[in-house]
């Protein structure tokens, strides 16, 4: 696979990532780390950037670890909601779609 580059700035620092993920993931990645980071900046507004990006990188493994043994993680509960919110309505769509209505047994 092609390998592909992806410079960021974390913490005043600027890094050059390359990976073979596409340019997308890249920058969702790069997006994750960056909100964990300023979350745990505007919780700790007194510590250095070492200590903020250690106390960032132990909150994303704790989610993993989480994730992995099949515990609910902040916001993952709310996306698979979204997930099954769209899954309902495409139902739906599809019941409306293959079910003869005819008009005296809709509500007036």
């Amino acid at each position: 696979m092609e390998k592909r580059q992806l410079r960021i700035e974390v913490l005043g620092t600027s890094f050059t990532i390359q990976s073979s993920e596409s340019p997308e993931q890249l920058a969702r990645l790069s997006s994750y780390v960056k909100a964990r980071i300023e979350e745990v900046k505007g919780r700790y507004a007194f510590a250095d950037p070492l200590t903020v990006a250690v106390l960032a990188a132990l909150n994303i493994a704790d989610e993993l670890f989480k994730t992995r043994d099949g515990r609910d993680t902040e916001g993952q509960g709310e996306e698979m909601e979204n997930v099954a919110e769209r899954l309902i309505s495409r139902m739906d769509d599809e019941l409306l779609d293959h079910t003869p209505f005819d008009d005296d047994s809709l509500p007036r």
